[in-house]
């Protein structure tokens, strides 16, 4: 029951304070960084069908302690994509391995095709039980890992592109302020073969 009241607080705090709080990164800032925010390790891949794999996603140049963290993945929903990735899971990293970091995903599917895969939407939550003990400001190469699988499919005479998409990245303090992890490079493309 202590572990429903804890989760339901960092719920409460983490939605409520990104309502209310403004970001530590400037907006007015001439210098763009292009290794910066929550992204995969390769913003391409080339993959042949009927396997699994796994993609690492990396949180760079952090700029405040972060104490809670939620994004979304959109699997097969960038424009031009071809329904064949099948999300199988998110998982934390090395990084992770501290057994305070708790890590919840909502998966809301799309209709299913005939090789099996969908257009899904993954909403992914990470906090931290410890109060005041999270990510320290710096770069994180081993953050999350996404597995998903490609069926067998029929008729494959060029590549197909699909991807996966990060989107609504927010990250937060201890004390609620936002902390900007929004990526740059958002996507990993993914071609088969």
């Amino acid at each position: 029951m202590l572990k429903f009241y804890i989760m339901m607080i960092m719920y409460l705090m983490l939605f409520h304070f990104f309502g209310i709080a403004q970001s530590t990164r400037s907006s007015n800032s001439l210098e763009v960084d292009r290794n910066y925010g929550l992204i995969f390790e390769k913003e391409i891949e080339y993959r042949l069908e009927d396997s699994s794999y796994t993609d690492v996603i990396q949180l760079l140049n952090l700029g405040d302690k972060a104490q809670a963290m939620q994004f979304r993945l959109l699997i097969n929903k960038a424009p031009g994509d071809s329904t064949i990735l099948i999300f199988t899971d998110i998982q934390k990293d090395s990084d992770l391995s501290d057994p305070s970091w708790l890590l919840d995903y909502n998966v809301i599917k799309g209709p299913i095709a005939q090789n099996g895969a969908s257009q899904d939407e993954i909403y992914v939550l990470l906090y931290n039980l410890n109060q005041n003990g999270g990510l320290l400001p710096g770069d994180y190469y081993n953050l999350f890992t996404v597995n998903y699988r490609i069926n067998k499919l029929p008729d494959l005479h060029k590549d197909i592109k699909s991807s996966i998409i990060i989107s609504h990245a927010k990250d937060s303090t201890f004390e609620g302020i936002a902390i900007d992890i929004k990526p740059i490079k958002n996507e990993l493309k993914i071609y088969v073969k």
